[in-house]
């Protein structure tokens, strides 16, 4: 997807997992890998959740697990405490004086990290077998400063997370966020990160609901070298009290601070992209346009959805403008431009979703 002039090795992960049942003499000793896992409210799960990661941990005795319970009020953080308890030293579990939401707990989570690489899981999601296994290996071998996977939900349906080279140290940054954008998963746990990428001005937004969406695409600018792998290493499970089910099933009510937040995630982000990386190209600007403007149109979606009056629709079309204000302003590129684009390569469906979205809009400084 990038247009960078890769320095790139590749390796097969028969001949990495050799090399990783050789020994870990390129972590130099210590912790390699802290296991970060948020807890509040999902008892039904985390159990799991934590099995799956003991298990996969078991052998290697330089991997830490961290539980943060923010204040649960179902025994999640009992039945957390029980477990880590059965492992003696290998899991901790934390707490928070008061639930404070999923940014504050990420963030008290990688301030207690010790590991060189930290990897978010979700509690209500699991672990998959032979994950740890095969993450060492990449970094007993490449060291990059990122690892990626992708993961299964439901039915055991794959997900890619990444549109790019893999099975291979790649060091083209440009590359790594268009191939990110492209799939549109922009979360942090399908990635293994180096600790040093988390300085103390890069923390998740305090408060916020779509913290990945905010952190990843700063965080990717930071990286200078990373290796995806086209296999499954998260079981994600689909929740109904998820915070994008909770949008998803909006049909009597629109949820303004959320869509307000989504929206304004990337703020900014169009500035920092020709900071880190001078002479961005076009086709890299055109696929983060096309994730902004489909989470355009989806919002747009929700607000025709709701049911309103005559009188109304001139609100509708205030508020749609308004969307269109903020997450334009975030885009490289204009809206227009890209219901174009969708044209020339024939996907008119799309093209006229956005274009219908647009034309309820009322361009900002005009409402």
């Amino acid at each position: 997807m990038g247009v960078c002039e890769e320095n790139s090795h590749r390796g097969t992960m028969t001949g990495m997992m050799s090399a990783a049942a050789n020994g870990t003499a390129a972590m130099n000793g210590g912790l390699w890998l802290s296991i970060l896992v948020p807890v509040y409210n999902v008892r039904p799960f985390v159990e799991e959740c934590l099995s799956s990661i003991l298990y996969e941990m078991r052998d290697d005795a330089q991997v830490e697990l961290i539980v943060l319970d923010d204040c649960s009020t179902d025994g999640s953080a009992e039945l957390c405490r029980q477990m880590a308890r059965a492992v003696g030293g290998r899991a901790h579990v934390i707490s928070h004086a008061r639930n404070r939401g999923i940014s504050a707990a990420r963030n008290t989570l990688v301030d207690a990290a010790r590991g060189r690489y930290i990897w978010f899981i979700d509690a209500d999601d699991r672990m998959v077998a032979g994950a740890i296994d095969a993450l060492r290996a990449i970094v007993n071998i490449h060291q990059p400063d990122l690892i990626s996977c992708d993961y299964v939900r439901e039915g055991d349906v794959p997900f890619s997370t990444y549109d790019g080279p893999a099975h291979m140290l790649s060091d083209c940054t440009e590359t790594l966020i268009a191939g990110i954008f492209a799939r549109r998963r922009l979360h942090v746990w399908s990635r293994v990160w180096k600790r040093d990428l988390f300085s103390p001005a890069m923390r998740f937004p305090d408060g916020a609901c779509f913290e990945d969406v905010a952190i990843v695409p700063r965080l990717l600018l930071q990286v200078r070298s990373f290796f995806h792998v086209p296999e499954p290493w998260i079981y994600y499970r689909s929740r109904p009290g998820s915070i994008m089910a909770q949008l998803a099933r909006t049909a009597k009510a629109f949820d303004r601070r959320r869509n307000d937040e989504l929206a304004r995630a990337l703020v900014g982000f169009h500035a920092e992209l020709p900071h880190c990386l001078p002479g961005v190209s076009a086709r890299t600007k055109m696929v983060i346009a096309r994730f902004l403007e489909r989470e355009y149109v989806k919002i747009s979606k929700r607000l025709l959805r709701c049911p309103r009056s005559r009188a109304s629709i001139a609100q509708l079309r205030r508020e749609i403008g308004r969307y269109r204000g903020v997450m334009e302003g975030c885009s490289p590129v204009p809206f227009g431009q890209v219901a174009w684009q969708y044209l020339r390569n024939d996907k008119v469906v799309r093209a006229g979703g956005l274009w219908l979205a647009l034309a309820m809009s009322r361009r900002p400084g005009k409402l």
